[in-house]
């Protein structure tokens, strides 16, 4: 229920102009041009939505999603290397990523460009890795090490919906010290 109450505000919009457009009596030209926003607002939905499982899957280690996320031939280049295919963005991710940390990463101020089938995609994002247990006494652990910077994607869409082919991460900023 509570997905579907996030979902809401998202979908009012693109079900508003749906309803505009199914009930008014457009021209033809009217009509395209309004399918075409349409068409706009929900890929610009989709992307985004890309976005925020790709944080939720960092976050959780929940790699099994990357077919989800990413194209099966996906470039990736970060601090850790430079990797092509999704199996290898796997390896390059795994290497920061552990059991005995949680990773959550927040990602925000997403600006999508649309080309079509195609989107260039700038995000901001701050990562904190964390301890999974706490110290006694304390509410939460303290962050071992967190940094800030861009993520820049190419998005495509795909059969299977809209997916990222090329990421790249590039800090900012870094306090603390990554855990090894």
């Amino acid at each position: 229920m509570n997905k579907l109450r996030r979902a809401l505000p998202i979908l009012a919009l693109p079900l508003a102009l749906l309803a505009t457009a199914c009930s008014t009596g457009a021209t033809a030209t009217e009509d395209d041009s309004t399918r075409r926003q349409l068409r706009e607002l929900l890929d610009r939905n989709k992307i985004h939505a890309l976005v925020d499982r790709l944080a939720a899957a960092l976050g959780e280690g929940r790699f099994d999603t990357f077919d989800k996320i990413y194209t099966a031939d996906v470039y990736a280049k970060s601090p850790g290397g430079e990797v092509r295919g999704r199996d290898a963005v796997i390896a390059l991710i795994s290497r920061n990523h552990s059991n005995e940390h949680r990773q959550p990463h927040y990602i925000s101020n997403v600006q999508i460009d649309l080309a079509g089938d195609r989107a260039a995609v700038r995000a901001n994002a701050v990562l904190a890795i964390v301890p999974v247990s706490t110290a006694d006494g304390k509410f939460a652990p303290e962050p071992l090490f967190t940094s800030g910077g861009a993520y820049r994607f190419d998005a495509v869409r795909t059969p299977e919906g809209w997916r990222f082919a090329r990421v790249e991460t590039a800090p900012v900023w870094a306090m603390g010290t990554l855990p090894s």
